[in-house]
């Protein structure tokens, strides 16, 4: 007999080893003998149901518990006290097992709010002890518009590479446009998006970088992936620089098909461990855990025994951890009561309407059976006589709706919290009357939404040096002797740029670019200050090509020029009619005289 799944909500799954369950069926069969096996075999079936249900209702006595999770803190950070020379197999192996118990908290939680973003939340599970029959259960899905407006607004562009701003010199650095070539090769923008998607939904989210194999060498010298954070962690030290020991990943190895839901039971576990200067692969598949033998196949076809752990030519991290902010907190968990709240007030909206429409009868001073009724309500119509005047007969609907406007006012107060928490502008389909763009721009949220968009900018830039520290090393290493190479590229060379469209308001920012530039303002200054590019030091860079060196200064001396005989002008004026004033005084004082 075969292994049974058996899914619940969570994405949680009943495993039962039906092979057990068989054996504790045949040594009843064999106590009572073999002359009952009819029923025997009714009794083994009987057994095994029951084993089956008692597991069943414990999982989903479990779940019931659990689909009300409001409680999170982020993803627990493992820390160990081992030094950087003290990572042997002897002493990973000897913690992996705590190490591997606050994974398995972390997965918990990633697995319930990756369930929560893809729609399987609280309110499906959705109970009604008054008038079940009437009992809708609508979802909003805001965990997923939060989690898709976050993606585009801040990674809908991809992330380029310049050229550092403080850099003495006004070319292009073709290195830079030789590493985004690479990028772009390996399609990093795509897996840029993976990435952020965990890194909203859970909090953080994980990067592997490593030179290319030899069989599969293309146009970059590295490959990047994006992989799975509840098959993945990385663990630090407890110095007071919390730097990276090693990092891990897991892999389950089974002999039936999977899926991305398929729950972590397999045959036997790998793990690979990633050190900074080398790898080590351990396994389940001999009973513990140990370290695999590794072999590899000669041009004859024989095995040859590697070494495990083995040194990596090319030293650094291959999985980089990018947290979201210190506590890994994701957005869902910060608003998941509201969330849960805006669903229950929505589908209970839904039954009102529906009891409403569908309200009780209430016969008063009148007798009828089950039948006259339905009889009343296929018919449409209904008879009543009173036989005594003093309780005269009569029939109503039993129905009390609810104030649709105090429900709105009050959903729509959690919803607009939800947004202010997690930093996404509100949609405003009312008219502005007399605002100005800036002040739209203010009171909807977008201001607000682009300060966080430049602390998350902030949150991935930290492990993205990292990241980029791990590829020059490759490409130096692997470019060697070849003429495109990136020989002589420094990180501080790099700066890493997002891009958001910021024509917003361009009216008032050209104005105040102009008045800046009439001010004598240098340039860079003013060019930061309008907040118009993002990137002031490139787009000045660019316009002293088409203009020259000394466009600011000419612009400059335009606007002061301009200005200067504008004042000239003025004087004239003044001067002409101060004279015509004076020549009128005089022909009055010597017609007076006269």
């Amino acid at each position: 007999m075969g292994k049974r799944y058996e899914k619940l909500w969570r994405g949680k799954y009943l495993y039962s080893n039906s092979s057990i369950i068989h054996k504790r069926s045949k040594d009843l069969s064999n106590i009572n003998g073999g002359d009952r096996r009819e029923e025997n075999e009714e009794t083994k079936k009987d057994v095994i149901q029951e084993t089956i249900d008692k597991v069943t209702q414990e999982n989903e006595e479990k779940s019931a518990t659990e689909n009300e999770r409001n409680r999170f803190s982020g993803r627990k950070v493992i820390y160990c006290n081992l030094q950087k020379d003290e990572l042997t197999p002897e002493n990973i192996i000897e913690k992996m097992p705590e190490i591997l118990a606050i994974h398995n908290q972390n997965v918990s939680d990633i697995e319930y709010l990756d369930n929560f973003y893809k729609g399987i939340q609280p309110i499906l599970e959705k109970t009604k002890k008054i008038r079940p029959e009437i009992n809708n259960k609508i979802l909003v899905n805001h965990a997923y518009e939060i989690v898709e407006f976050k993606k585009s607004y801040v990674f809908g562009d991809p992330v380029q590479y310049v050229q550092k701003g403080e850099k003495e010199t006004e070319h292009t650095n073709p290195k830079i446009s030789l590493l985004n070539k690479f990028m772009e090769s390996e399609d990093k923008s795509s897996k840029d998006k993976e990435l952020s998607e965990w890194w909203y939904k859970i909090g953080t989210g994980y990067r592997w970088a490593d030179q290319d194999n030899p069989e599969d060498e293309d146009e970059a010298p590295f490959e990047i992936s994006t992989p799975d954070p509840k098959r993945t962690g990385v663990v630090y030290s407890t110095g007071i620089t919390e730097e990276q020991l090693f990092s891990f990943y897991i892999q389950n190895f089974s002999n039936e098909i999977t899926t991305q839901d398929t729950p972590p039971i397999g045959e036997y576990q790998e793990y690979t461990i990633y050190c900074e200067d080398k790898i080590m692969i351990l396994t389940t598949q001999y009973g513990r855990l140990q370290l695999k033998p590794l072999f590899k196949k000669n041009k004859l076809g024989l095995k040859k025994k590697l070494p495990n752990p083995y040194p990596l030519q090319i030293k650094g991290f291959r999985i980089i951890e990018y947290p979201l902010n210190k506590n890994r907190l994701g957005l869902i968990e910060l608003v998941i009561s509201q969330l849960n709240a805006i669903n229950r007030i929505t589908s209970n909206e839904l039954d009102d309407i529906e009891q409403f429409v569908q309200s009780l009868l209430v016969y008063i001073n009148q007798q009828i059976d089950i039948d006259r009724h339905k009889e009343i309500i296929k018919l449409g119509a209904v008879e009543i006589s009173t036989s005594d005047p003093s309780k005269p007969a009569d029939i109503k609907l039993l129905g009390q709706k609810m104030d649709n406007s105090q429900v709105k006012t009050y959903k729509d107060g959690i919803y607009n919290d939800v947004l202010t928490i997690v930093g996404i502008p509100r949609l405003n389909d009312k008219p502005s009357g007399g605002d100005t763009g800036q002040a739209r721009l203010l009171g909807e949220g977008w201001t607000m939404a682009d300060e966080r968009a430049k602390q998350d900018e902030l949150s991935f830039k930290k492990p993205e040096r990292q990241f980029l520290k791990l590829i020059l090393n490759i490409c130096n290493e692997k470019l060697k002797g070849k003429s495109e190479n990136l020989k002589g590229l420094k990180l501080s060379d790099i700066d890493i740029k997002f891009t958001r469209n910021k024509s917003d308001n361009i009216l008032v920012k050209t104005q105040a670019l102009m008045n800046l530039m009439s001010a004598q303002c240098p340039p860079d200054i003013a060019f930061t200050v309008i907040g118009l590019f993002n990137d002031p030091n490139e787009v000045f860079e660019k316009a002293k090509e088409y203009y020259g060196d000394d466009l600011w200064k000419k612009a400059v001396s335009n606007v002061i020029g301009d200005g200067n005989d504008t004042n000239m002008s003025s004087k004239k004026t003044d001067d002409k009619a101060e004279k015509k004033e004076n020549q009128s005084i005089d022909k009055n004082i010597s017609a007076n005289e006269g």
